[in-house]
């Protein structure tokens, strides 16, 4: 529920008598079981079974919405991630934050727009979320393994983009029906505004979400490229990019220049056959290549820490249904991860992974709601696709091949 406010008391800033803001956020908690065994590498590389106490995407946030007339309105949206269990040293979801202790760690914009579109200017959410297909992560429970699938730092092959600073996005408002919230966007990452002189800022992200809701039926597209993402730099002999799962990249160009592209597309469908009850299925494509032909293609042969050359190529389905009886809300969620392909389609064994859910949620009113859940991801022996995504986030890194098992209740409070 949100929360009018005076302006000028609680944000010491002054604001014209048609101006709205509101604050809003969530805290939720969990407490569960967490264990990763059967690595490749041995009883050495296992986690046995240990109990977690912790905040599953607790977030705050304040918004501003002023008319100016005509239709049209400015607005201003500030989300910052906390964590509620260990606010002194970690940032959100029981994850590193490099953000911790500033406004806007989550998404953050100021936007002009009306009934058609919208024009939004900050750090924005890009990609990331399913829409109407599938809302599982910390909206609805604390666990799914929809977002380990397609979140930034799961699996071997990343997405290019999730949540991007310095980003223009045009969304789609109510009058366009069915396609309200589809967008087009653009951003310059931190990364190129922070190139070092004498180099070009080459790197650019960006990507479009189309949209449809008609009925029962849903449907969404999402792409995103992250281009240039080495900025152009000149290597003496190699260049070593190191992936989400611990691997590293290395090109051997002999100190030519050359940069990395990293690709990605989502496509969703949903059907909703009863009020709070829908089947869905969500295909997720993400590629890295680069411009030097000999590194293109290579192909990766081992994960870890072990050193790794070329393209490569990984695409995942999820499919789930959601069912309401009532205050309680059931959910099923398979996705299955397949092996890396290289630029010439061949592909390397045991790079996959398959994951399973069963989650339930029960509301205790409007705002508060108990969940539970159970998840497994089980990897072939060259992966270690890890929980995350959705609010959720792993007690460490686990060892390629483990089978992590994830059991745990949460609270949630929506104010």
């Amino acid at each position: 529920m949100k929360k009018s406010l005076i302006a000028a008391a609680v944000l010491g800033t002054a604001f014209t008598a048609s101006a709205q803001v509101t604050l809003s956020g969530r805290a939720t908690m969990e407490v569960g079981s967490w264990e990763a065994t059967g690595a490749t590498a041995g009883a050495a590389s296992d986690f046995r079974a240990r109990t977690r106490v912790a905040d599953t995407g607790s977030r705050i946030a304040f918004a501003v919405n002023e008319s100016l007339g005509g239709g049209l309105n400015a607005k201003v949206y500030c989300e910052t991630g906390i964590n509620i269990d260990n606010a002194g040293e970690l940032g959100q979801s029981g994850a590193a934050n490099s953000g911790s202790g500033f406004f806007g760690t989550r998404e953050a914009h100021v936007g002009v727009g009306n009934a058609t579109a919208e024009v939004r200017l900050g750090r924005q959410n890009v990609y990331w979320g399913n829409g109407p297909i599938e809302d599982v992560g910390a909206n609805r429970v604390s666990g799914g393994v929809g977002g380990s699938v397609s979140a930034p730092s799961s699996g071997f092959v990343a997405v290019p983009a999730a949540r991007l600073e310095n980003t223009v996005q045009l969304v789609g408002g109510s009058a366009l029906g069915g396609f309200a919230g589809s967008s087009i966007w653009f951003a310059h990452p931190n990364n190129a505004e922070r190139t070092a002189a004498g180099k070009d800022a080459k790197q650019t992200a960006q990507g479009f979400t189309l949209r449809y809701v008609t009925g029962p039926f849903a449907a969404q597209i999402d792409m995103a490229q992250n281009k240039n993402t080495n900025n152009g730099v000149t290597t003496a002999a190699t260049y070593a990019v190191t992936g989400a799962a611990g691997d590293t990249v290395t090109t051997k160009l002999g100190g030519a220049t050359y940069d990395r592209t990293d690709k990605a597309t989502k496509i969703g469908l949903a059907y909703t056959y009863a009020p709070g009850s829908k089947v869905y299925f969500v295909n997720t494509n993400v590629s890295h290549g680069f411009t030097d032909a000999t590194a293109n293609a290579a192909a990766p042969t081992t994960l870890g820490s072990t050193t790794l050359e070329g393209y490569r190529k990984q695409a995942s389905n999820q499919i789930g249904v959601q069912h309401r009886m009532g205050a309680l809300e059931l959910h099923g969620q398979y996705a299955k991860v397949g092996n890396i392909k290289n630029a010439a389609g061949a592909t390397v064994a045991d790079t996959g992974a398959t994951a399973y859910a069963v989650a339930a949620r029960y509301e205790l009113s409007k705002r508060t709601a108990l969940t539970g859940s159970y998840n497994i991801i089980d990897n072939a022996a060259k992966n270690n696709l890890n929980i995350s995504g959705g609010g959720q986030s792993a007690a460490a890194t686990i060892g390629a091949g483990a089978n992590l098992k994830v059991a745990r209740v949460s609270i949630q409070h929506n104010f």
